[in-house]
């Protein structure tokens, strides 16, 4: 497995060549660049900058294990607007194209909003609606990340959607594409299950993982805590990963010391 840092544990307004120094300083293998609204890459970024960014990053000695993004939060597939939806799409077609550049080989996708976990007394659509709406998005998109080569990567997040690990697996049969895979996070799936369980029923459709560590008797996202804080069984994560031959980045996601997060990913390499 790679051992992979995500872009939102840099201050923010770091520049990706920087960070990258600054996570290969550190142990990582690769890094995950974030996609914002503002900043060196967002989805009007000229394909000349991205690729720019990628070889920078490639030239430290890094990978470009995936490109992520929060922008499907507000602009999502799910939304009850049709012009939402179909800006939701475009942003979809702009983060391939991007990601395509920067020569990472998946793009993170929340692929709707059932609830946001903010306003979770709101919601914003109803449960059937959202999975209608989610798979006929994904299964048009499904050719346009083909035709790019990167995988859209469906991560389990608190969006009151998707809650089990046998729906989640529903839904990207439903979709039957290879190019649209799981992007699981190991910390968001404490809340509604067992990770070793999400990973055993995913099996090969998972295709990027995320490491978080979550205290249950917190139960709010206040109870994220650094990787062994927290209620997470990490041998048995590992293990499940190795029984399904899952290979790719293992991503920290979240605050902390760049040294710290690192040591504890051997630490969990080592035990599990």
């Amino acid at each position: 497995m790679i051992k992979g840092i995500n872009g939102w544990t840099f201050p923010a307004g770091t520049r990706w060549a920087d960070a990258a120094r600054l996570a290969r300083r550190a142990g990582f293998d690769a890094i995950e660049p974030i996609l914002e609204a503002h900043g060196e890459l967002t989805p009007a970024t000229d394909e000349g900058s991205c690729r720019q960014v990628g070889t920078a990053i490639r030239e430290l000695g890094l990978e470009v294990g995936s490109l992520a993004t929060g922008l499907f939060w507000e602009t999502h597939y799910t939304s009850p607007e049709a012009a939402v939806r179909t800006r939701a799409r475009e942003l979809t077609i702009a983060g391939l194209d991007r990601a395509r550049w920067l020569g990472a080989p998946a793009l993170l996708v929340v692929p709707g909003v059932v609830g946001h976990f903010e306003r979770p007394k709101q919601p914003v659509i109803g449960y059937a609606d959202a999975l209608n709406y989610a798979c006929e998005a994904l299964e048009k998109l499904s050719a346009e990340a083909e035709s790019r080569g990167v995988v859209i990567a469906v991560e389990n997040v608190w969006n009151q959607f998707l809650l089990s690990p046998v729906e989640m697996r529903e839904f990207i049969d439903r979709v039957n594409s290879p190019w649209v895979g799981v992007y699981l996070d190991v910390g968001n799936v404490l809340k509604f299950g067992f990770p070793r369980d999400w990973i055993d029923t995913l099996g090969q459709r998972i295709t990027r993982v995320h490491l978080k560590d979550f205290k249950l008797e917190v139960g709010t996202i206040d109870g994220f805590c650094p990787l062994g804080d927290g209620d997470v069984d990490w041998p048995a994560v590992m293990a499940a990963l190795r029984r399904q031959r899952y290979d790719g980045p293992i991503t920290f996601e979240g605050p902390g010391d760049l040294t710290d997060i690192s040591g504890r990913i051997d630490r969990i390499l080592a035990a599990g």
